[in-house]
């Protein structure tokens, strides 16, 4: 007997009747997700829509901040790219809207084991990485196609990695809640121009503001816009890669531009302090979300279940650059479930609800914190009540003030509990 969700859908290919683990999304997470599984004694199917198997017409110009427990996760599948897309970051600053200014660095006591803040890895370098990596390992690559006539593929264990909107997860026994920031995403990446023939570099510093009507010389109260500039090209690299978040009105102005105007428009955002800037990519934007989910595993019948990974599971807003490192967090921690399995329970079949759970309980532990920080922090500064910029402002002096604090979150940013 098929499950719903299989049985709707086809496979190129041979059949796979017999594959212990299906993983449902072949974008980074579950291409993380089945290069550790397939270190296992385990038959791993990894299964992309058709379309999304096709090569992009474009570039794609995403750069993710990965922390130390990503890179460890990455390179012991040897899919870290190379150090030409892999940037370390030395110092943050992140700027508020009345003028204040959070400091993050590392190098203070630095020794030679002291690790960046984080790495800015561009996501087209780290896709191509995989896909190679991939080439050369034990797992069966697929695409399906809804129209075509082959046999679904069935597997004790399905690993829903597609996203946030994951076509798989409407059809599950869970509820799902998404909830739209107002906001849309603008990425680009944009040049330090050289100056007499010298060029400049980023020094592998990240920057960050939240602007609010009164930084930006507007007199509308509902525009708040987070921007970060995120060095790439390595570390001796002359390029930001650009996260803009703005009103969808804002965001198709933004797009509108010509090249000159719109960095016109960026360095005014940035306060003035990058003035000579070039575009240096085109420009991409994408609405943003807060998701949760309510159940991250279940049953489609008695012998196949299914379970979340990723932005699947949970999304938020980028402007803490935390969300790419708690779904690789996702895929370790279930790696290291199934290899727990594989030891000591060899026993307990991979459709074992309870045995699921585990992994469910411990990344809501894990994540949910993250998740509401984030979204608690993009509606404050969202919010346009004299209060809420009391706070805002009054916390940013208060963290700045507080060192042992700024450590901690250093800490926990480096290496985030996933």
């Amino acid at each position: 007997m098929m499950n719903n969700l299989s049985a709707k859908e086809n496979y190129n290919g041979q059949m796979a009747s017999n594959v212990d683990i299906c993983i449902r999304g072949g974008g980074v997470v579950g291409s993380t997700l089945a290069l550790l599984l397939s270190r296992l004694n385990l038959s791993v199917a990894l299964v992309s829509s058709a379309a999304a198997a096709q090569p992009s017409k474009t570039a794609d110009i995403r750069a993710y901040a990965l922390n130390a427990k990503s890179r460890s996760i990455l390179e012991s599948i040897n899919a870290w790219p190379d150090d030409a897309f892999c940037t370390e970051v030395q110092h943050m600053r992140v700027h508020s809207d009345e003028g204040e200014r959070i400091e993050f660095s590392n190098q203070e006591k630095r020794t030679k084991d002291t690790k960046p803040l984080s790495w800015i890895v561009e996501v087209s370098a780290l896709e191509a990485k995989l896909a190679q990596t991939l080439e050369s390992s034990r797992v069966q690559r697929l695409s399906y196609n809804p129209d075509a006539d082959h046999e679904p593929i069935n597997a004790p264990l399905s690993v829903i990695c597609e996203g946030a909107k994951s076509s798989s997860k409407l059809q599950l026994h869970t509820l799902s809640e998404r909830y739209p920031y107002a906001q849309n995403a603008l990425a680009t990446h944009v040049k330090l121009k050289s100056l007499n023939g010298v060029k400049h570099s980023h020094s592998g510093i990240a920057y960050q503001w939240f602007n609010t009507p009164k930084t930006l010389n507007q007199t509308s109260t509902d525009e708040l816009e987070i921007l970060a500039l995120l060095p790439i090209g390595g570390n001796d690299g002359d390029t930001f890669a650009v996260v803009w978040s703005t009103s969808p009105a804002r965001n198709k102005e933004l797009n509108a531009l010509p090249n000159q105007k719109f960095t016109e428009s960026l360095s005014l955002s940035t306060g003035g302090l990058f003035q000579e800037l070039t575009l240096a990519a085109d420009r991409q934007s994408w609405p943003l979300y807060h998701t949760s989910t309510q159940a991250w595993c279940g049953t489609f019948n008695a012998r196949e279940s299914w379970i979340l990974c990723g932005d699947s599971a949970h999304a938020m807003h980028p402007l803490a650059g935390m969300g790419f490192n708690l779904g690789l967090g996702d895929a370790s921690a279930l790696y290291e479930l199934l290899l727990e399995r594989e030891r000591n329970t060899s026993w307990r079949s991979l459709n074992d609800l309870r045995m699921l759970k585990t992994y469910e309980r411990q990344r809501k532990l894990s994540v949910y914190p993250f998740v509401q920080f984030v979204d608690k922090v993009q509606r404050l500064f969202a919010s346009d009540y004299p209060l809420a910029g009391l706070i805002r402002n009054k916390g940013f002096k208060t963290f700045n003030s507080f060192g042992t604090l700024k450590e901690w979150t250093i800490r926990k940013a480096m290496q985030i509990s996933s």
